[in-house]
């Protein structure tokens, strides 16, 4: 009988340091591994549907069929387990095939999850990307992105997303201002300099590199004394993070010879201690400022994508080195996602800020654009026709900046989609997510589109992808997957939106909320969120909400009004 193939999720787990707790007491440690077998691993292997391939005194390889039961299977297994044995695990998993020969078995799977094992921390489980990939939004967000990894006998670098137990690594107190921000340590920069008087250069580079990321928003950087202490130390950064209670730790170097300087830099997760980004910079000793700006603009971009805003921060804060306008154009993203009239002016203006600033980024333009189509669509400017032409003026110039930029063919696409040119606004959406398949916010819009568009089941699919995409996604794609699913008659999934809807942004999903509640016959209901909607917008009528939306067909519409006339809102 031949080979068999067959796609699997491998999951791959292994006593932690078995060989030397074998040494110390043979009899307690082999005791204390039976009691795990027993009590925890075998029940659980089966309540999960695991086929056990190979047990190897320490350690297991398990084949699910299921992505899903494999990954809740290892969080289950690392919380029961300190609490049953001294014996601490490692759990890898990764999706690939496995190949069956006979009474052997093989394959990428098999491999990636061992090494992926390895790799783990004590107590922890490391999984491949493509796994987090293929799990529910609600358990790849229990999993923090842990960089990149080279893994032993396996080509290039596999992107890894690690879990830890709670209390793992002790709380960080900040303020509460700050409760949404990252925490980074600067270490001292190492004089690689032949000149040990030199010292004080590379003393005040790090100063200023430090000055220059307190700047930044939502981040907030050790002060030097606490870091300096490491000066002259050989240091892991892993233990780093434990004693100062960062989430990153930025360290590098500066070598000056002569006229030349060169300054390198990495980022680095503190709890994984894997790298999350690093360069080098050779410059002549007058451009040395520059390279600090560079330096924090890098680190800043690379923080949001790890953590704050997706893949979406690389194409708002790339295309400068002007250290003000790319804090500019951060602060107006930040104003132009609240959809009020006065943030919309804020946004406005800090985009108009950063462009002054350096004429030559084309993320301001592509903000400014979007706050066009909001003003236009929202009624908050004078002139709906000359926000739609403005939004298209800031799309056409920020693909003369940069013809790869995918914002750009969005904006042009929402300013059709309000100007009611669906099919066309559908097509450049397209255009936009297939030059970044990534981009969030993107799907999003282009998954408003198409439920207005009447294409429903689509529209599901891509709120969905674009929730996936953000794991840290802004209240209005909950909002964008509910108008999907009402429409699709889905309501107790489109309640369950709305709401996430509202505890995101104060105020919102009460008025979809309405039209659910009518649709399905409670009127007490409907008239409880009616309430809701004249709290938060006192002026509400159904006359301007008409203006707001983008149907393609008209009954549709004229169903909504009706209900909302229905629950007591003003015509």
């Amino acid at each position: 009988m031949g080979a068999t193939r067959r796609l699997s999720a491998i999951f791959s787990a292994d006593v932690v340091n078995y060989s030397g707790q074998m040494k110390a007491d043979e009899k307690q440690t082999l005791d204390q591994l039976g009691r795990l077998r027993r009590d925890v691993f075998d029940p659980l292997m089966n309540d999960h549907r695991g086929q056990v391939l190979k047990r190897m005194g320490d350690g297991w390889l398990v084949e699910f069929s299921s992505v899903s039961d494999a990954v809740r299977c290892a969080l289950d297994l690392q919380s029961l387990v300190p609490a049953k044995c001294a014996l601490r695990l490692r759990v890898g998993i990764h999706m690939g095939d496995i190949v069956l020969d006979e009474d052997d078995f093989y394959g990428d799977g098999v491999n990636l999850a061992t090494r992926l094992q390895e790799a783990a921390e004590e107590g922890g489980v490391l999984i491949s990307d493509v796994v987090h990939r293929s799990i529910d939004d609600r358990l790849s967000e229990l999993f923090r992105r842990a960089g990149s990894r080279r893994l032993k006998n396996v080509a290039g670098e596999l992107k890894v997303f690690g879990w830890l137990p709670p209390g793992s690594a002790p709380p960080r107190v900040t303020p509460p201002t700050h409760a949404a921000s990252l925490l980074l340590g600067v270490l001292p920069f190492d004089n690689l300099s032949s000149d040990p008087e030199q010292e004080f250069f590379a003393d005040g580079i790090t100063e200023e590199i430090i000055t220059t990321l307190s700047k930044l928003p939502h981040l907030l950087v050790v002060a030097r004394n606490s870091t300096f202490v490491y000066k002259h130390r050989s240091v892991d950064v892993k233990q780093v993070g434990l004693e100062q209670g960062v989430d990153f730790v930025l360290e590098g170097s500066v070598r000056r010879s002569g006229s030349r300087v060169r300054i390198t830099a990495q980022l680095i997760d503190a709890k994984s201690g894997l790298h999350v980004w690093a360069d080098r910079y050779d410059r002549h000793i007058e451009d040395v400022f520059e390279v600090q700006d560079e330096i924090a603009l890098r680190i800043a971009t690379e923080l949001q994508v790890e953590l704050l805003d997706g893949e979406m921060a690389r194409f708002r804060g790339a295309g400068t080195k002007n250290l003000n306008a790319w804090n500019a154009q951060l602060q107006a993203v930040a104003c132009s996602r609240s959809i009020t009239k006065d943030a919309q002016a804020d946004a406005r203006r800090f985009a108009q800020q950063a462009i002054a600033l350096d004429p030559e980024y084309s993320a301001p333009y592509c903000t400014l654009g979007f706050v066009c189509t909001v003003e236009a669509r929202h009624g908050f400017g004078a002139d709906k026709a000359a926000a739609l032409a403005e939004a298209r003026d800031c799309a056409r110039r920020a693909l003369e900046i940069d013809g790869y930029n995918p914002e750009a063919h969005a904006i042009d696409g929402f300013a059709d989609a309000i100007d009611g040119k669906l099919a066309a606004a559908i097509a450049k959406f397209s255009t936009a997510l297939a030059l970044n398949a990534n981009h969030a916010d993107v799907a999003a819009r282009l998954s408003l589109t198409l439920a207005f568009d009447g294409q429903i089941g689509e529209a599901i699919r891509v709120a969905r992808q674009a929730i996936t995409l953000n794991p840290h996604y802004p209240g209005w794609y909950a909002g964008v997957l509910g108008f999907a699913l009402r429409l699709d008659g889905r309501y107790d999934e489109a309640i369950a939106a709305f709401t996430e809807y509202g505890e995101k942004v104060e105020g919102f999903g009460h008025l979809d909320l309405v039209i659910v509640h009518i649709e399905r016959g409670d009127l007490v209901a409907a008239r409880e969120e009616a309430l809701r909607v004249l709290r938060y917008r006192p002026q509400f009528s159904i006359g301007k909400w008409r203006e707001t939306q983008l149907f393609a067909d008209p009954a549709r519409l004229e169903r909504d009004a009706a209900a909302l006339g229905q629950a007591g809102l003003p015509a």
